[in-house]
């Protein structure tokens, strides 16, 4: 029954004879679909979730622009939102006890904790999704009565990429449920013309841009209804409507208006983001690839087709073509360009839902009750199976059990295939890089006042080194050379379809045939299955397949012997980060900088090999030789067998004009390893045949 008074708009969703039953068994079927994400493994994330999880954490300056210190990919508004409920999380921890300071409780947050930061974020998102399923319901009321929004409501609910997305910490299914929100206020507008109407769909239109920019396009609904209504352009509701919108996305992201300058320039690099598409892939452009990829896969193709035919079904209607520009708005816009991430497709999504219980109930019983069966089965088979995919566990977990049960710590492992799959264990890498980005955000002094603390609550667990980080690109896909350069006794490969967990051919072949393959974890057979090419995210959007979990197929192999490691435990695993960000600082030519680090690091741990021989470059960099010689005599007492020690300290004698002891250390290098790279020039030095430099 199409709805045409707020008051009646009311008193259908009031009347105390509906079955409310019908809509509390919807939101538990949602619920039921949907908790699994947040159940599941918080060591595992998305990529993104990590500016979600620990950005937040940093308005505890007192400092709230997040266009400097953190990312303008994302309004501010979800942020402050979770950085909320952390916060309210660690007073609830305050009242029940806890001793630490905010200032603790933060730093251990950063460095050791964040899995219960990540649970609290993607249990925020599952509630957002479940109000999205309750608010689809309420459009598909507005538009075509009772039966259609309880239709609506299911379609959403098993809508198998809404529950893909719905663990996830991330904007994409808070912005859809803000964007779906306006069209139900949109809708309203139809029967009302009351002013605290339109300042209602004008605040949520904010609101939707300040969970993520594209939330503005939901804009359309409103000044489709507000035309659908007839009235007129210079009607000083759609104004008021207009500044409401606007104030409102100011007021929740402020720092686009007081920080404009930076907020201009982030947004122009999105919206050729947008054109150029993510990481070089070519994509079909979103006109295409939503329709014939997306879609299908989250409502089934009997649901797209029954989308399509109620989308005609809406045309007849003023209300339904308030649907079609909310639908044709973000559809035009967000399809012009080769980013198609999955996820930017959720409110077309829940938008097709809705024209699905449009379409159902235009169809006589019984026949209405098959369609409705037959139009589920597909997107509820794949929700079904994201559970059982979230039951199964994840490939990297499994692999990151085995080596800390079996690898000794401090050992090193070439890690190849990419950063995405990486086994999730801690490492000196990983430390290193909550360093920089503590210290880029709270400030080196304040660090060196928690340094304890930190050492104290970190975990007692095993480290490990990746020689392989971010930055090496180059050699992802496997390398001998950084094998043998790093004198990995372990190689980790990980292999998927996607571009994201790529291993070299040749390289696999050569590393079977000189390797032992100590362990395998493979997610199943993923022959046919689906994924979202362009997103570093290990879940399929269907076919399933024969998969049993998520991840990419992980191998580990042994190449070589164990070699002691001097940062087994936290201590020195922390000075060697410390020693490693000196390293880089200096390459870069900040000196005082890399100095100012590798204090820290022989502060931490006086027996810090890497920090002696970083101390010991910086030294001669500056011309303090002596100062670089009593750091290089330090490193060769503790790494004696090592050539590339006593070639550096060999060095530094010549400068001295100590050739004698010179050429010692050279000959105790060529003991050491015949086959050292520069061995020629060495011998000719030991046997007095180079002549003068």
């Amino acid at each position: 029954m199409a709805i045409s008074s707020g008051k009646g708009v009311r008193s259908d969703f009031w009347d105390r004879s509906q079955p409310y039953w019908c809509w509390a068994a919807i939101l538990a079927l949602a619920a039921g679909l949907r908790i699994w994400g947040p159940l599941g493994d918080p060591g595992i994330r998305h990529p993104d979730e990590f500016f979600l999880v620990y950005w937040p954490l940093y308005f505890s300056t007192g400092d709230f622009n997040h266009q400097h210190t953190l990312t303008a990919f994302y309004p501010a508004f979800h942020y402050y939102l979770l950085a909320a409920f952390y916060f309210l999380y660690f007073a609830l921890l305050k009242l029940g006890g806890l001793a630490w300071s905010m200032d603790q409780w933060v730093a251990h947050q950063f460095f050791w904790g964040g899995d219960e930061l990540v649970r609290i974020g993607r249990w925020t998102s599952v509630v957002f999704a479940l109000v999205t399923v309750w608010w689809a319901g309420c459009v598909g009321r507005q538009v075509w009565g009772l039966r259609a929004g309880r239709v609506a409501a299911l379609c959403t609910a098993v809508c198998a990429i809404h529950v893909r997305q719905s663990g996830l910490v991330a904007v994409d299914v808070p912005m859809t449920c803000w964007y779906i929100g306006v069209v139900w206020a949109a809708l309203r507008l139809m029967g009302r013309e009351d002013i605290p109407a339109y300042l209602w769909a004008g605040l949520l239109v904010g609101w939707a841009a300040a969970a993520k920019y594209p939330g503005v396009l939901s804009c359309g609904a409103v000044v489709a209804a507000h035309f659908g209504a007839g009235r007129g352009i210079f009607d000083r509701r759609l104004w008021l409507s207009s500044v409401a919108a606007v104030g409102s996305f100011f007021v929740a992201t402020p720092y686009t208006l007081l920080d404009f300058e930076v907020f201009a320039g982030h947004f122009s690099s999105e919206l050729d983001h947008l054109q150029t598409g993510h990481g070089g892939q070519q994509m079909d452009l979103g006109w295409w690839y939503y329709p014939s990829v997306v879609l299908p896969a989250g409502l089934g193709w009997l649901g797209l087709v029954l989308a399509a035919g109620g989308a005609a079904v809406a045309w007849l209607d003023a209300r339904g073509r308030v649907l079609l520009a909310a639908f044709a708005g973000y559809y035009l816009v967000m399809g012009a360009g080769q980013l198609v991430f999955v996820r930017y497709a959720l409110p077309l999504l829940v938008l097709g839902a809705i024209l699905v219980g449009g379409a159902i109930v235009r169809v006589g019983r019984p026949w209405c009750y098959a369609l409705l069966l037959l139009g589920l089965a597909e997107p509820l088979y794949g929700s079904v199976r994201m559970v059982q995919l979230h039951l199964g566990g994840d490939t990297r977990s499994e692999a990151r059990q085995w080596m800390e049960t079996q690898l000794p710590s401090g050992s090193i492992c070439c890690n190849f295939g990419g950063w995405a799959g990486d086994v999730p264990v801690w490492t000196i890498e990983g430390l290193q890089g909550r360093i920089y980005h503590y210290e880029r955000l709270w400030g080196r002094e304040r660090l060196d006042a928690l340094r304890e603390f930190i050492l104290e609550s970190g975990p007692r667990g095993p480290f490990y080194s990746y020689a392989i980080n971010l930055g090496n690109n180059r050699y992802e896909s496997g390398s001998a050379e950084i094998v043998e350069h790093f004198a990995c006794p372990y190689v980790i490969l990980h292999r998927h379809q996607l571009s994201y967990s790529r291993i070299d051919t040749v390289f696999a072949e050569d590393l079977a045939a000189r390797g032992e393959l100590l362990a395998r974890f493979t997610p199943g057979d993923d022959a046919g299955t689906r994924y979202d090419p362009i997103d570093a995210y290990y879940w399929p959007i269907g076919p399933f397949g024969a998969l049993r979990q998520s991840g990419p197929e992980i191998e580990i192999w042994r190449v070589g012997v164990d070699a002691p490691a001097r940062w087994k435990d936290l201590p020195r695993a922390l000075a060697k980060a410390y020693a490693v960000l000196g390293l880089a600082q200096l390459e870069a030519g900040e000196l005082a900088d890399a100095l100012a680090l590798v204090e820290r690091a022989l502060y931490v741990d006086a027996d810090c090999a890497d920090g002696s021989r970083v101390a010991a470059r910086i030294m001669e960099r500056l011309g303090r030789d002596r100062e670089a010689h009593d750091f290089f005599k330090r490193l060769i007492a503790l790494e004696p067998d090592w050539a590339t020690n006593w070639v550096e300290l060999g060095n530094l004698y010549r400068r001295l004009g100590e050739e004698e002891t010179a050429v010692r250390c050279y000959a105790r290098a060529l003991e050491l390893d015949p086959d050292y790279s520069d061995a020629a020039a060495l011998r000719r030095t030991v046997e007095g045949e180079d002549g003068e430099d």
